[in-house]
């Protein structure tokens, strides 16, 4: 059975993951499994994933789902189905709700054996987004277009060490021009940006008028979102977007304009709650 929308959800990320007590003493979440995706061959694409829907107030009121951390796993033959890790460069993606109010997202497990007919048990923790201002986990950087080629300085993101840059190509090449007159140029602006200049960057960047193009380092994958609005908070509707690992270009229909602001959606603790779940006796397909 596949599952119709689907989104992944990388179950190891760069937070400290909590213990096995932590996950058993957080307050219980209601879980309802959804669509199951169930390949039980010896190829390199077998797998088999869960999709959980939380549900209750604390469900409606978040944004979204952060994270799953799995603290037990089998199936009906006693099978452990916990995956051995995620490799630390495995994808974020984010589990997005319904109209009913569910928060959604999907868990890959190991495969079951193939004389399991269930997934006996799945326990673990969700932990839920829900962004503000007060709580850290909305941040907006005024004056975004500002200062290209300078790095933005913010306390919140400093303290996650992320940094962050608004780029031109213009004053790209003017930047790495000056940099590379000075002695120990580039060590001067620090390592994240010094690599920057050091580099064939410069041709990722696009010379066009209405491209915000963003240089960024965010080592502990706390930047769930970015979303362009203009000075009265007006979202700002682009026509495409691309990313890498450290660049991000977002295109408009024109100009951005001067005051364009940028939203940044953070994983902060205060804007994250941890709930345990648990599911038993789901069936496979």
């Amino acid at each position: 059975m596949k599952l119709l929308n689907p989104i992944c959800l990388a179950l190891c990320l760069a937070l400290p993951m909590a213990t096995r007590a932590q996950i058993l003493s957080a307050p219980p979440i209601p879980v309802n499994v959804g669509d199951i995706t169930d390949n039980r061959t010896t190829s390199p694409f077998s797998e088999c994933k869960v999709e959980l829907r939380f549900t209750g107030d604390a469900a409606a009121d978040a944004q979204s789902v952060r994270r799953v951390q799995l603290a037990e796993a089998t199936d009906s033959t006693g099978r452990d189905l916990i995956p051995n890790g995620v490799p630390e460069n495995a994808p974020h993606f984010m589990g997005f709700g319904s109209s009913s109010g569910a928060r959604t997202t999907e868990v890959k497990l190991r495969n079951p054996s193939r004389n399991a007919t269930a997934i006996r048990i799945l326990k673990g923790q969700v932990e839920l987004f829900n962004p503000t201002a007060a709580n850290g986990g909305l941040l907006t950087i005024k004056g975004i277009l500002q200062h290209p080629a300078e790095p933005v300085q913010n306390p919140a993101l400093a303290k996650y060490h992320i940094q962050l840059m608004y780029l031109t190509r213009e004053a790209y090449n003017a930047k790495k021009k000056e940099l590379e007159s000075q002695q120990n140029g580039t060590q001067k602006l620090g390592d994240a940006f010094g690599q920057l200049f050091k580099g064939m960057f410069g041709g990722m960047v696009s010379d066009s008028k209405n491209s915000i193009p963003l240089y960024l380092q965010d080592p502990e994958k706390r930047i769930l979102d970015l979303k362009f609005v203009d000075g009265q908070g007006n979202p700002l509707h682009s026509t495409q977007s691309f990313s890498t690992d450290n660049f991000r270009s977002t295109d408009f229909e024109s100009p951005p304009p001067p005051n364009t602001q940028l939203q940044i959606q953070l994983a902060t603790p205060e804007s994250l709650k941890a709930y345990s779940f648990q599911a038993e006796n789901i069936a496979l397909p």
